[in-house]
């Protein structure tokens, strides 16, 4: 039997709008397995149980959902409070099809909220609703994403994803912002949807600009203020001004 963890206490921002009486007993009640993934791919279980059940939720590390799509391929990087529905996309009626690989980064625990999880959660309308905001607030995200795709060049988007990401694993020092992530070219091409090589030599540019800072660790540095206007026509010249200088 896989170890198990009381949700409430590992995400306690799901428990914020059960009435306080409540709580000690949604939290003994809503217990969910443990699984645990070491870096590496990941093949969701894709039983008839999980398929009743509401998913996965991150408790730690990251997880990167790859989709292929004519040989192309775009990365979503998911992180603690996710919530992951793994079969929810597996049709095989759809007319344009992709394939979708997951990877995980650095070590993963996520907690599984199969179909005796959901049973219990009927009780608590409040969990459920914060679960579900979980799941609009990362369409949102994959929506921004998907925006900051149409900027160009490719130092812009660079820019762009860098300060993204920092907004959820960033962390300010007196040098700047510090963004925890190891990525390397090839998962940044997949992040801004360009090709290995255009990303090589558009980080050159932007590192040389003195903005962003791979430090000894392989994590980035992000130096100045996040980019606010992205339409303003000297934005991208910014970036090949600093450059040059």
């Amino acid at each position: 039997m896989p170890p198990t963890v009381k949700v409430l206490e590992c995400d306690p921002e799901l428990g914020l709008r059960v009435p306080p009486e409540q709580v000690d007993r949604a939290r003994d009640a809503l217990v969910a397995p443990v699984l645990v993934l070491d870096a590496g791919s990941w093949e969701p279980p894709t039983g008839p149980a999980q398929r009743r059940g509401l998913g996965y939720l991150v408790l730690g590390g990251i997880l990167a959902r790859d989709v292929v799509l004519a040989g192309n391929t775009s990365t979503e990087l998911l992180g603690e409070g996710d919530v992951l529905q793994p079969t929810a996309a597996m049709s095989d009626d759809r007319l344009v099809r992709c394939h979708v690989i997951w990877r995980v980064v650095e070590p993963v625990r996520l907690a599984a909220l199969g179909e005796s999880f959901a049973r219990r959660l009927g009780e608590w309308p409040q969990v459920q609703a914060a679960l579900f905001e979980r799941a609009i607030r990362r369409s949102l995200h994959m929506s921004i994403h998907q925006a900051l795709l149409q900027l160009s060049p490719v130092e812009t988007r660079l820019l762009v994803v860098f300060w993204y990401l920092a907004e959820r694993w960033g962390r300010v020092t007196p040098d700047g912002i510090v963004l925890r992530l190891r990525l390397s070219h090839r998962l940044l091409g997949q992040l801004v949807g360009s090709q290995r090589a255009s990303v090589t030599t558009a980080l050159r540019r932007v590192v040389e600009s003195g903005m962003v800072v791979r430090r000894p660790d392989a994590t980035w540095l992000l130096r100045g203020s996040p980019p606010d206007e992205l339409t303003r026509p000297h934005w991208p010249q910014r970036v090949a001004a600093g450059a040059r200088g």
